[in-house]
């Protein structure tokens, strides 16, 4: 029988057709780039694919701290909204048992401090012990696929724009099943195996995982979940960028519209190229390393070459819309670029990002500083992040996340998956990223071994 992604039940775990294989780990820089969620309890390393901890009690806690003895079997009534009658807290131990291995065991990418380096601070954990409902908001969700990008990168390192408890499971982007849920969601007409995507911040790379339900966007019927991950903020930041951003106009429309996207090789940027091109946009422009500009072209785009001061004198004063994910130079060059009435959309500061490091207060006083300029100091400027899309506008997130899915579902869009690695891979994966050796999407499987 086909599952909800488009997989096979006989084969649950390994829905997709794509080979996964490990992150190539050559060096180099890359230049382009890239909720609280809440990270597991503490459980042994996992030594070996078989092995587990034993740990009873409660595995997730308010206070990431071991809850042992305790157990909710009690029922509790009727949801007053709906009348049906809540499980998710009167299940037993034994009804959150996983349908096909028939055991607890939750495994996750979790780390207690911030640091540079992904494989010195990152372990990989295996509890025998599902995650617990602990208010009315949450819904445990069994992850089919979840994103590995820059984002989770520059979270780890402690230099991202808002403070991130610790310990944290990295993971910006979910698509799974819901496993368990609380009375809020049952609310919303959500119902257990039901599929859906959350924007998280953190806590994604994991074999389950707590979100609230508010967040919670359901997924089109039969669509690969590694492509549907990414959908999530690689194509949202895209679609938004281009939609959402700048001042409304007489007509959602960008003909004869003059697009240029920095990075424009990147996940992110690739999207942008491929929305604003079914939109009718009159011409796009892209800057990338010259490795890249046959496939620019290929794509129909023009592109120019990466050092703005080789590429600001052909296009000066004359785009309608610029959107800068790099910050190559404090958003001058892109503010120069610009028509007079034209806008300006900052996505990212990858460029500025990949050789910074934490500093006093945490946040580095430059990042913090070009944040705080594109916000309050320049004027046709939009400083835009997916996650605070999602928590500020979520109804305008969901609905604009619905039609990149319908989009999805009816081939439209297709996003392209890079590489599928498995949980132990993602460290060395975040590695490799920030040596600059892996490009494109990469999705994390949790359940390939």
């Amino acid at each position: 029988m086909v599952n909800r992604f488009g997989g096979y039940d006989e084969d649950l775990y390994d829905d997709d057709l794509d080979s996964y294989g490990d992150p190539t780990m050559k060096r180099g820089r890359n230049k382009h780039g890239g909720g609280r969620g809440r990270s597991m309890s503490r459980g042994r390393e996992l030594k070996r694919p078989s092995s587990r901890a034993s740990i009873r009690g409660r595995s997730i806690t308010r206070n990431n701290s071991l809850v042992r003895g305790r157990s909710r079997s009690k029922s509790r009534g009727r949801n007053p909204i709906t009348g049906r009658r809540s499980r998710s807290k009167s299940r037993t131990r034994d009804e959150r048992r996983d349908p096909v291995t028939g055991d607890h065991v939750n495994k996750f990418v979790t780390y207690k401090q911030f640091g540079m380096y992904a494989e010195e601070v990152s372990r990989v954990i295996a509890i025998d012990e599902l995650p617990e409902i602990q208010n009315e908001s949450e819904v445990i969700i069994k992850v089919k696929a979840s994103t590995v990008s820059l984002k989770d990168c520059y979270i780890r390192r402690g230099i991202w724009h808002e403070p991130i408890s610790l310990p944290a499971t990295p993971g910006f982007d979910i698509v799974g099943t819901i496993h368990d849920m609380g009375n809020e969601a049952e609310a919303r007409n959500f119902d257990i195996g039901d599929a859906v995507a959350v924007c998280c911040r953190v806590g994604g790379n994991a074999r389950y995982a707590v979100v609230q339900a508010k967040d919670m966007v359901r997924v089109s019927g039969a669509v690969d979940s590694a492509q549907a991950v990414c959908v999530v903020s690689t194509y949202m930041t895209a679609y938004q960028a281009l939609h959402r951003c700048k001042p409304r106009g007489a007509r959602e429309t960008l003909e004869g519209t003059n697009i240029l996207v920095t990075g424009g090789n990147g996940p992110v940027g690739q999207a942008i190229i491929e929305l604003a091109m079914r939109a009718g946009a009159s011409k796009i422009f892209a800057t990338a390393d010259r490795q890249y500009h046959s496939m620019l072209n290929q794509m129909g785009v023009c592109p120019l070459p990466l050092d703005s001061e080789k590429w600001l004198p052909l296009v000066r004063g004359k785009m309608n819309i610029v959107i800068d994910g790099i910050c190559q130079d404090g958003y001058s060059s892109p503010k120069e670029a610009l028509h007079p009435k034209g806008h300006l959309i900052v996505i990212g500061m990858t460029m500025l990002m990949n050789d910074s490091t934490v500093g006093m207060c945490g946040t580095p006083f430059e990042i913090a500083y070009q944040r705080f300029s594109a916000n309050w100091l320049m004027s046709r400027t939009t400083q835009y992040c997916p996650y605070e899309s999602s928590q500020l506008r979520p109804a305008e997130w969901k609905h604009d996340l619905a039609y990149l899915f319908a989009l999805l579902e009816r081939g439209k869009i297709k996003p392209v998956v890079a590489q599928r690695v498995s949980l132990d891979l993602v460290p060395e994966t975040h590695q490799a990223m920030e040596d600059g050796a892996v490009e494109g999407n990469v999705v994390c499987k949790p359940w390939k071994a």
